[in-house]
């Protein structure tokens, strides 16, 4: 019999429950031993569903690597409007796509949540035929869960908006005909448009093209990349329209990459025209290399790149040549393009319903004397 003070957590889950266990006033004493990965969804639902605000907080705190089914955790996390809970779940399958998609508990999800992850420019996965594997594997699934065939129209049914969410421009031709052609699951004009592109991929404005039906540009985990004294950067401004509320001088940066031993970052800016209160984009490379690290010296030719969202409209480029030092480690545009313009949807850079722009800075690196020019080949 539980004193008055204590309040017994019921669990319907005979496998998942966490025996013996009293849910004190004082939640903050529950022990790491007592709540862990197998148990914290079960223990979250009942948390949720008896009112106790610090258990919930406690569930959340367990590391997202120990959870047995991110999926369902995601899933919960949004069932209980724990938005960053679930924000930590979706960035750790990104970020583990490759493996989760070989998974069990990925079999499970709902279409909405498939469309949600294929859409993710964070997918890190090793290439794109890797998410049209996944789709195919998660839409036989769903057939064989219905009890019907596993034909191209059942497949095409069953992933419904996921379809289109799948980068097919991106995948090798060699294997777009060998393995997608055949499936049936796209019909004869999206067949066209993407061979179409292949054949013409800077021509996507031409009048008498096609207009393509699949996102083009690469995934973020595929331009994050070093090699030699090549890199390319990608960063995504999500929420453009809160950022930009933000005072003048408020940053953000994208992950690193290491060339010549150093870090090298996007650094995007919001700053003011000159004579002006209007808002501007101030988009920089950043070799950020500690300030004693002695006279480090190296030519850099780079390349800026606001990346296109729209079929038709070119990416907004800049070049520019530059001696990165430690007296200057960063260099760019303050003024690279106006708010106002960027997000003008006419443009074709600023996805409005996602809130959100892609920045991307291809630039190779040389000691100082040695640099070889980059082009935009």
């Amino acid at each position: 019999m539980p004193s008055k003070q204590q309040k017994v957590v019921p669990m319907e889950n005979e496998k998942t429950k966490v025996k013996g266990m009293k849910v004190a006033n004082e939640i903050d004493k529950i022990s790491s031993y007592e709540l862990n990965g197998e148990n914290a969804m079960a223990v979250l639902c009942a948390a949720d569903k008896y009112g106790i605000e610090g258990l919930v907080s406690h569930c959340v705190q367990i590391p997202i690597q120990n959870l047995p089914n991110v999926f369902l955790a995601h899933a919960k996390a949004r069932l209980f409007s724990l938005e960053d809970f679930a924000h930590q779940c979706l960035r750790y399958i990104c970020q583990n796509a490759g493996e989760l998609f070989k998974s069990e508990e990925f079999l499970q999800i709902d279409q909405n949540f498939l469309c949600e992850i294929f859409d993710r420019d964070q997918l890190e996965i090793n290439d794109e035929f890797e998410t049209w594997q996944a789709a195919l594997r998660w839409a036989d699934e769903k057939c064989r869960q219905n009890a019907i065939e596993c034909s191209a129209e059942n497949r095409r049914e069953a992933l419904g908006p996921a379809l289109f969410n799948i980068r097919f421009p991106l995948i090798p031709t060699r294997d777009f005909t060998k393995s997608i052609v055949p499936s049936g699951v796209l019909v004869t004009e999206e067949l066209f448009g993407i061979y179409q592109f292949h054949c013409h991929p800077n021509l996507r404005g031409v009048s008498g093209l096609k207009p393509l039906e699949f996102p083009w540009h690469g995934r973020i985990s595929d331009w994050n990349t070093a090699k030699g004294n090549r890199g390319t950067l990608a960063m995504e401004i999500e929420k453009l329209s809160e950022f930009v509320q933000e005072k003048v001088g408020t940053s953000r940066f994208s992950d690193a990459v290491q060339i010549m031993g150093m870090p090298w970052k996007i650094w995007a800016k919001i700053n003011a025209e000159k004579d002006s209160t209007n808002k501007c984009l101030g988009y920089y490379l950043l070799c950020s290399a500690p300030k004693n690290d002695g006279n480090w010296s190296c030519e850099c030719s780079a390349i800026l790149r606001i990346v296109s969202q729209k079929n038709g409209t070119e990416d907004l480029t800049k070049k520019y040549d530059h001696v990165f030092n430690k007296e200057s480690d960063s260099w760019g545009f303050p003024n690279f393009i106006t708010f106002t313009k960027l997000m003008d949807p006419d443009k074709g850079f600023y996805e409005k319903e996602k809130d959100k722009v892609t920045l991307a800075i291809d630039f190779t690196v040389e000691e100082k004397g040695t640099k070889r020019k980059l082009t935009d080949n």
